[in-house]
């Protein structure tokens, strides 16, 4: 439970509007406790002249594709995936093939072995680990992406099998999760992603002729009930994030599809307002989403895609402005990540996803081959460009890739995205040995007065050369099971930055809430050929006794294959000082010596010169059996999934204006 602090907080954040609707949703949902008590639960009406037992007609058809064109290497991981769900074994976060027991327990956090609360869900309190579990590991099977492998199983092979076995664990959910009750009907945004999912499922499998009888029939008013539930409860104020853009993706979506519902229309009308809306005002005109975590920026531009071709299905495309901003997400997202392995960590990650087609929702060649599709534009033409299944699913025999010229292999160039606060600077090419890409945080702490998804990460830099991952964001591990890495992840010596008296610059409030939010200004932005120059500064820690201002510098010169950062130290009084500098786990042979850190970073021997009044440490991770002790050396890249790594740590004493210059150089 949060404390009475928290909850008093979490209010002045509030508009009276939003303390308005959520008392009138608090009241609304006593209301609908009555009527699930006593069985007085609406019962899905439809338009005139259909029946429940009349014959399906979808809205629009998910995959009109010739089989024949599907590549045979993604079947052998596709049907072995599908057996595994057969089994009632699912792979998601830090499990692999966790068996949920047979039939399926849905109530139960299956990695800490705890069953949630099935009672009315006023009385489920998602973030209470010790009764209820991590949520999110209670609602990952629940979301029903693998009804969708199972579907795509059967499209391939044409074996009844994989669908009668979506039937029947479809079947056994709506069994065990009665309307209004369980941790399963607590959230909006849970009902929606599941919605999706049993779209795809549903017309993937509905020539197998088992969406009949007592199945679609219950179905059918299932599918009314999270409509219903859903769009009475569409979030609002600080909480209108990316939960709804989910929730009227979700509606959208199912509206469509089951159009034979009678407020399908009215329903689907309200949700793409919403959609039209929310994309715009959430998205900075740059490409980026303003909740300032890039893995939610994957998240949310799949329900944007999603959304949009159902639209197109349907008859009921959406605006001109909708496909241009979507393609400035995409664009974002290929741009951050053409550094490196891997696209970086910053703010909040939880690797929620919307459908599995066959691809990871991180992967960026699927991205950029799924939005080759839409955009003539060379960030989605790259040679190494693959196929992807994603790109089979959603247009075989529909949309074909748009042509254009070979892109050859091109020097990295640097861009400011100035609206959202990302500055990359970057350079060279691999074939020469000298690029480097350097992406510097100068962004607000995150999106609403909470902040929810935000990292003390002012001017935290990450560092890729040759592609290989140098300094890293060190991702976020956690949400509810361990509070002390929540914290942990989310603290400013977490990110390549500097801490002034163990301090964050931005100060915590609650586990998704920030009461104090730094702010962070380009003082100037000097890209060139070669590399170039930026400064900034935050004021997060002005609100010491004694105020401090941090102001970086980093040159990128790769005619001289060389990095420095400097960092000013604005003070009038006496602090500690701590930089930290998080090297990837691709990173070896790590040593101090003689006031410098070498590292072999792939091909490259990198040396790291620091100033002479630091004290450095190196700090590695330790696996230990307390989970719950939180320390430096760890980078999590996916939910509740961490590796040691090593931690340099430069801390000094001063007194006064302070400067400390770390030079990177590589060969």
């Amino acid at each position: 439970m949060q404390t009475v602090t928290w909850y008093i907080k979490r209010i002045q954040m509030m508009s009276l509007s939003e303390i308005t609707w959520r008392i009138i949703s608090l009241s609304a949902a006593w209301v609908e406790r009555i009527r699930v008590q006593f069985n007085w639960v609406s019962k899905a009406e439809f338009v005139k002249g259909y029946q429940s037992s009349s014959d399906f007609n979808p809205g629009f058809t998910v995959f009109t594709g010739q089989l024949s064109a599907y590549n045979t290497e993604w079947k052998a991981p596709l049907l072995a995936k599908a057996e595994m769900v057969m089994a009632n074994k699912l792979s998601y976060f830090d499990l692999h093939n966790k068996h949920l027991e047979t039939p399926i327990n849905w109530h139960k956090d299956h990695s800490a072995n705890i069953y949630a609360n099935t009672g009315h869900i006023l009385d489920v309190n998602y973030r209470d680990f010790k009764v209820n579990g991590d949520c999110k590991l209670v609602w990952e099977p629940n979301r029903h992406h693998q009804m969708v492998v199972l579907a795509r199983a059967y499209q391939v092979t044409g074996d009844i099998q994989y669908a009668q076995a979506a039937v029947a664990q479809m079947t056994h959910w709506l069994d065990q999760n009665p309307y209004g009750k369980g941790m399963n009907w607590r959230s909006p945004l849970e009902l929606a992603i599941r919605l999706i999912n049993w779209v795809w499922t549903i017309d993937l499998i509905k020539e197998s002729g088992l969406f009949v009888g007592d199945f679609k029939a219950r179905l059918l008013e299932s599918v009314f009930l999270h409509c219903r539930d859903v769009s009475s409860k569409f979030s609002q104020g600080t909480s209108a994030n990316n939960h709804l853009v989910g929730e009227a993706a979700g509606v959208y979506i199912a509206a469509s599809y089951f159009s034979m519902l009678r407020d399908a229309a009215t329903w689907k009308d309200t949700s793409k307002q919403i959609l039209e809306r929310e994309m715009v005002a959430q998205t900075f005109d740059d490409g980026c989403t303003k909740e300032h975590a890039f893995s939610y920026q994957f998240f949310v531009l799949q329900f944007y895609l999603v959304t949009g071709l159902t639209g197109k299905w349907s008859d009921d495309d959406f605006s001109d402005s909708y496909w241009k901003t979507l393609k400035s997400l995409s664009q974002f997202v290929v741009r951050i990540a053409e550094g490196g392995e891997h696209y970086p960590m910053l703010g909040d990650q939880d690797d929620g996803y919307v459908l599995d087609l066959g691809d990871h929702v991180h992967d960026i060649n699927a991205l950029t081959d799924v939005m080759g599709h839409f955009y003539d534009d060379p960030l989605f033409a790259s040679p190494q460009t693959k196929s992807s299944e994603s790109s089979f699913w959603l247009f075989n025999n529909r949309q074909a890739k748009i042509n254009r010229g070979v892109v050859v292999d091109l020097a990295l160039n640097s861009i400011a995205f100035e609206d959202a606060g990302y500055y990359l600077l970057q350079a060279g090419k691999v074939s020469d040995n000298n690029q480097a890409s350097i992406l510097m945080d100068v962004a607000e702490l995150g999106y609403t007065a909470i902040a929810a998804h935000g990292h003390a990460d002012a001017l935290s830099c990450v560092v890729r050369i040759n592609q290989h991952d140098l300094f890293v964001d060190t991702g976020t591990y956690d949400y509810f099971s361990f509070p002390e890495w929540r914290n942990h992840f989310r603290k400013t010596q977490a990110h390549n930055t500097l801490e002034v008296d163990g301090l964050d610059q931005s100060v915590m409030t609650g586990p998704f809430m920030w009461e104090s939010h730094a702010q962070s200004t380009c003082i100037e932005w000097s890209p060139s050929k070669s590399g170039g120059k930026i400064v900034a500064a935050h004021d997060g820690y002005q609100r010491l006794p004694s105020p401090v201002t941090h102001q970086r510098d980093i040159e990128l010169d790769i005619t001289q294959q060389q990095i420095v950062i400097t960092d000013y130290v604005k003070a009038t009084a006496q602090h500690d000082i701590a930089i930290y500098f998080h090297l990837s786990e691709v990173c070896q042979d790590i040593r101090l010596d003689q006031g410098s850190c070498y590292i072999t970073l792939g091909d490259n021997e990198v040396v790291i010169s620091l100033s002479e009044q630091v004290k450095a440490t190196l700090v590695q991770g330790v696996p230990s059996d307390d989970r719950q002790t939180p320390s430096l050396g760890w980078l999590s890249r996916g939910y509740h999934q961490k590796v040691p790594i090593t931690t340099l740590v430069l801390s000094a004493d001063i007194n006064g204006n302070s400067e400390f210059v770390t030079s990177i150089a590589w060969k």
